[in-house]
């Protein structure tokens, strides 16, 4: 007597699922991760030119010249001034000056990004209370909450008058 094994099989997997669990667990981990943003300081650059050296000349008692040395201290017309005290430094400038003043940025090429970086934050950080105590003077509000046109007619009040200057000795990262 013969006796016949039945031939056992491995089932097939069933895979016509797989992609579509694999879109959702993309999906999935899409709308779930971080998206870090990047950071930094929003600039609009002068236009490129041809013309390496263009001078402005202002007034004396017109310009506030910020300079940040190699070992990051902070000079303010020549006299050291901690970054912190920077604010309400500008903000009596442009009150006695008004629209013609001018604020010179000097660095150091040996100095500390952040150090630069607080002076940029104070520097906004000025203009940000001096332009919200326009708004309030000519509209009742916050610049914030004022339409466009506000917007404009409170920068035409306020300007803002930064120069930078930068260190042309300094090529491609190399000294």
């Amino acid at each position: 007597m013969i006796i016949q094994r039945s031939k056992h099989r491995v089932p097939g997997l069933n895979t016509t699922s797989t992609a579509d669990i694999s879109f959702m667990l993309l999906i999935f981990f899409l709308v779930t991760t971080n998206m870090d943003v990047d950071k930094g300081l929003s600039r609009q650059l002068p236009p490129a030119n041809k013309e390496e050296n263009q001078q402005s000349f202002a007034a004396k008692g017109t310009t506030m010249a910020l300079k940040i040395t190699a070992d990051n201290h902070l000079l303010v017309n020549d006299k050291p001034l901690p970054v912190k005290a920077l604010r309400s430094q500008v903000i009596n400038f442009v009150n006695k000056v008004g629209k013609k003043h001018l604020i010179t940025v000097d660095a150091d090429p040996q100095s500390d990004y952040n150090t630069y970086f607080q002076l940029q934050n104070e520097l906004v950080a000025a203009y940000r209370v001096l332009r919200d105590r326009a708004a309030q003077r000519l509209y009742g509000r916050n610049y914030d909450e004022l339409s466009a046109s506000q917007k404009d007619h409170i920068k035409d009040v306020c300007p803002q008058h930064v120069a930078e200057q930068y260190h042309s000795e300094v090529k491609g990262g190399v000294q």
